[in-house]
């Protein structure tokens, strides 16, 4: 694993303890029995990205899955709510230096979006439960997340809400409630400036319900420091700005629980990490993770 990578897990799981049918399903493709690859695909990208595996419940790192993968396995596409779309597979190729230890994989029909896109071996029922995107003008939820923001050092925050997603994530019948919430005064698309502004944040939240009482869980929450910046500040001197995103929601290994898919970025590259969460264990960390950057 390159350096890069290394710091960029490194970041985001401290960040992590610290805190839309009418397709027709493709039948299973050509994986070996109890094989199930992950692909994982940007917003504006045009290639999905290895992520990983899980073979007879067991979870493979992307070292282990790629040369499992020979081209034309078929796969489900989703993004957050959306529907689920067959495509076909090709065989995983190295990014190359600096990002040698990060695979993508060309899918057929391709298809660039605005959205994470997710993909699971067609075999695989990736999703037991409904995931449903809501509205993210929703009032209760910025509310929520200005409470939360105060509460961190923000004063007065500029409460943007980017995504709000509610599924019963570990099959209790009870509905958890995702929120993601981000603003940076300049930033590049999903990435984040190198530094952060007074008032920038980007966070994500978990909402669940335990005996009837409502906790929050931080998913992962990066808070610029609130001081005015100065002259020739850099990330040598305050802290890179980094943008934790909600890439995906799907049950990878077919035990019924959900598992969350979480992007973190800063202006030099990004990462993935796949988490397991249940109101008892609360976030445990799986082998399933890449990015790439210098």
């Amino acid at each position: 694993m390159n350096h890069f990578l290394r710091r960029t897990l490194l970041l985001v799981s401290t960040l992590l303890v610290t805190g839309a049918g009418g397709q027709t399903t493709a039948p299973p493709g050509p994986v070996p029995a109890g094989f199930s690859p992950v692909l994982i695909q940007a917003p504006g990208d045009d290639q999905a990205q290895l992520l990983g595996a899980v073979a007879n419940g067991r979870w493979l790192t992307v070292k282990e899955t790629g040369p499992r993968l020979k081209g034309k396995e078929k796969y489900l596409r989703r993004s957050l709510g959306g529907p689920a779309v067959p495509v076909v597979g090709g065989r995983p190729e190295s990014f190359g230096e600096p990002c040698a230890d990060a695979y993508g994989v060309s899918v057929k029909p391709t298809r660039t979006s605005d959205q994470f896109q997710l993909f699971t071996a067609a075999a695989l029922n990736a999703r037991p439960r409904p995931v449903t995107a809501l509205l993210t003008g929703n009032e209760t939820y910025r509310q929520i997340v200005r409470a939360e923001l105060i509460k961190r050092g923000i004063r007065t925050p500029n409460v943007q809400l980017v995504g709000l997603i509610r599924a019963d994530l570990d099959g209790d019948g009870t509905q958890e409630v995702i929120i993601e919430a981000t603003h940076y005064s300049e930033r590049s698309g999903i990435f984040p400036p190198s530094v952060g502004q007074p008032g920038d944040y980007s966070i994500v939240l978990l909402r669940h319900v335990v005996r009837g009482q409502v906790l929050t869980l931080t998913l992962g929450a990066d808070i610029a420091p609130q001081t005015p910046l100065k002259p020739g500040d850099t990330f040598e001197t305050r802290p890179l700005a980094t943008v934790i995103r909600l890439a995906g929601v799907a049950d990878l290994n077919g035990d019924g629980q959900m598992e969350l898919i979480l992007f973190g970025a800063y202006y030099e590259g990004y990462s993935y990490t796949v988490k397991e969460w249940t109101p008892a264990r609360g976030l445990t960390e799986t082998p399933l993770e890449t990015g790439c950057g210098v």
